[in-house]
């Protein structure tokens, strides 16, 4: 099926796509169901099957196979966004990844992610780092593969951000000729192109999200023990699903991992000017040009 958002991929040598991803046939009961819920299911065998009402039906196994039964056009964008969204959250889970809900760029030649809920500016964060030259890995979920040699790396995402109508106004973006994320959705696809950064990149530092209603109130705290653990384990993405899956021991020790690298709270207030003043105090941060 078409997956325009995603490079394509050039073959590597002596190797074979690690996912696939096909129409096909996706059945309306697991075997051995272990949760059932309006929207997902999950297996005795760790398979999941995620039905969007009016969307399409997906089947996730083994962290290798997702399978698209749409209920609607296969190539239409509401599609994509739960199959780039939701149901690669649950592959990240089956994969023995970490997908924690944030955005995350490349500064220096390494990743820096910020997390936070949705609505808290981390796509509007993204989009103003892209705009000052910096390469993006990932807009709203960072996969990190926290046991990996060497340390946590960011695994990169989706070469795209979705913004709002109005983000897209403040940032003087055009969205004439961007796709929806859903239909009749003010929300759209700003791709990246070129600012997408291709290869995995080790993880240095993570930021989680706070607002602030006065800029002297702004401020960067770093976070350690019991309190670190906690607020990560609040932003892993579909992380309810995960525990579900019976993947919480596994989500807390990919968490003790990315403790060996800062976990901070940046607090910020909210505007525009705001933001790009946020957006520089971290370049220089990561570029060794002070705070």
């Amino acid at each position: 099926m078409p997956l325009p958002e995603l490079p394509p991929w050039r073959g590597a040598e002596g190797g074979t796509p690690e996912i696939e991803v096909r129409l096909g046939n996706v059945p309306d009961q697991l075997p051995d169901i272990i949760h059932r819920g309006p929207i997902l299911q999950i297996g005795g065998d760790g398979s999941c099957r995620y039905n969007m009402a009016g969307v399409a039906c997906f089947l996730i196994e083994g962290g290798r196979r997702i399978t698209v039964r749409p209920h609607m056009a296969a190539d239409a964008p509401d599609v994509r966004l739960f199959l780039l969204g939701s149901v690669f959250g649950l592959l990240c889970h089956q994969r023995g990844w970490l997908p924690l809900h944030a955005c995350c760029v490349e500064i220096g030649g390494r990743a820096i992610a910020f997390a936070g809920p949705s609505g808290i500016g981390k796509s509007t964060l993204a989009a103003s780092f892209v705009r000052q030259g910096y390469r993006l890995l990932a807009d709203d979920v960072t996969v990190i593969d926290a046991h990996a040699p060497g340390g946590p790396l960011v695994i990169p995402a989706i070469g795209r951000i979705k913004l709002w109508r109005d983000t897209l106004d403040a940032l003087k973006i055009s969205a004439d000729g961007l796709e929806p994320c859903r239909n009749r959705m003010e929300k759209f696809q700003v791709p990246v192109g070129g600012r997408f950064q291709l290869t995995r990149l080790p993880l240095t530092a993570i930021h989680l999200l706070d607002r602030v209603s006065d800029e002297r109130q702004a401020e960067l705290l770093p976070l350690v023990g019991l309190q670190a653990v906690e607020t990560l384990l609040g932003a892993v993405y579909r992380r309810q699903a995960g525990e579900r899956m019976g993947k919480r021991p596994q989500m807390l020790r990919a968490i003790h991992r990315l403790l060996t690298v800062p976990i901070l709270a940046l607090r910020y207030a909210q505007g525009l000017s705001h933001l790009q003043q946020t957006v520089y105090r971290m370049a220089a941060r990561y570029e060794g040009r002070g705070e």
